[in-house]
């Protein structure tokens, strides 16, 4: 940059402004440094770029498993939307562990992003303490946060859940078991699980014991929880899955078993990624745009950055996706 100053007969700060485009300067100046940048091919260095902008141009994102089709086409989602904007994505995997997590947070000051987007989390004090120790624009999908005055990105699980389960129900089933995600997360956790009961609840059904099994997001999960609700005393007609790849793995175990998808048991999942139907029978299941979240979340984040206002709360829509592994029973 000494040497563009030199060539060009200003002072360095005046190059830094051209180049980052930080204060106005005259037209005739901005094509003098502009021709020079061109002719000797310079680089502007991006450390020294950002601390004449104060802006690193780089957005921290965090998720637990970048295998997960769901994580992949959020990155994606945001990505759409930041580099229009000549923003970068600076990627923190944390296999859904706290330390990993809050390693991440330290290390996102440490390079000074300019903003964060974080995937779904073990929310804790130690997050909500650093949070309000650094004042960094923030975006939570997968999450809300009562308490936190932070924008959140979401589906309304609890209903999403209530439509899938009422549509086993108004397939004639009766006996419908349930495999949740991890009860620590509360969106595919509590709340789908919740979603599931309400809709129980509201059509007179009672839930046996045995016909609730938790999952951890993955297909052997959703096996071995199958396994165990296989086990109640009177066997399900259907189960509601909180997740796609759980679902997988429930239907894998049902065909170990000779048990049939959907003539003996229907399966219902959630997310409808890419797998929901490539399988066979092809899975129905409900509709949750990643890369709507990802959108969403980029552009909330965006909004915070030029300091316009943010809905604390944004919903993202969600739809049933009928396919082959329910079936009707007879009336």
């Amino acid at each position: 940059m000494k040497d563009i100053a030199q060539l060009a007969n200003v002072s360095i700060a005046t190059v830094s402004r051209v180049l980052n485009n930080s204060k106005p300067v005259s037209p005739e100046l901005r094509e003098k440094v502009m021709r020079i940048v061109e002719e000797t091919g310079f680089q502007p260095n991006a450390v020294a770029r950002s601390l004449v902008s104060k802006e690193t141009r780089l957005i921290g994102v965090m998720i637990p498993d970048i295998a997960n089709n769901f994580f992949s086409q959020l990155l994606y989602g945001i990505d759409s939307v930041i580099s229009e904007y000549d923003y970068s994505l600076f990627l923190a995997i944390t296999d859904e562990e706290v330390e990993k997590e809050l390693k991440y947070l330290r290390l996102f000051k440490e390079k000074q992003v300019d903003g964060i987007i974080v995937g779904s989390v073990h929310f804790l004090d130690e997050h909500g303490h650093y949070l309000k120790e650094n004042q960094v624009p923030l975006v939570v999908t997968g999450h809300d946060l009562p308490g936190y005055d932070i924008p959140t990105v979401n589906v309304n699980n609890v209903q999403a859940a209530f439509d899938a389960t009422s549509y086993l129900i108004s397939q004639g089933h009766r006996r419908i078991a349930c495999i949740p995600g991890p009860l620590w997360d509360p969106p595919c956790g509590l709340d789908r699980l919740g979603g599931y009961r309400k809709a129980m609840r509201a059509h007179g059904l009672s839930i046996p014991d045995g016909y609730v099994a938790e999952g951890d997001f993955t297909a052997k999960s959703g096996y071995e929880a199958m396994a165990r609700i296989m086990q109640a005393a009177e066997r399900p007609t259907a189960v509601f899955v909180a997740t796609d790849l759980m679902a997988v793995g429930a239907m894998n175990y049902l065909h170990d078993q000779g048990i049939r998808v959907p003539e003996d048991i229907s399966v219902m999942g959630f997310d409808n990624l890419e797998i929901a139907s490539l399988t066979r029978p092809m899975l129905t299941t409900v509709h949750n745009d990643p890369y709507m979240y990802g959108q969403a979340a980029g552009q909330n984040l965006l909004k915070q950055l030029r300091s316009e206002p943010v809905e604390r709360i944004s919903t993202v829509p969600h739809s049933l996706v009928i396919r082959q592994s329910v079936s009707a029973l007879p009336t």
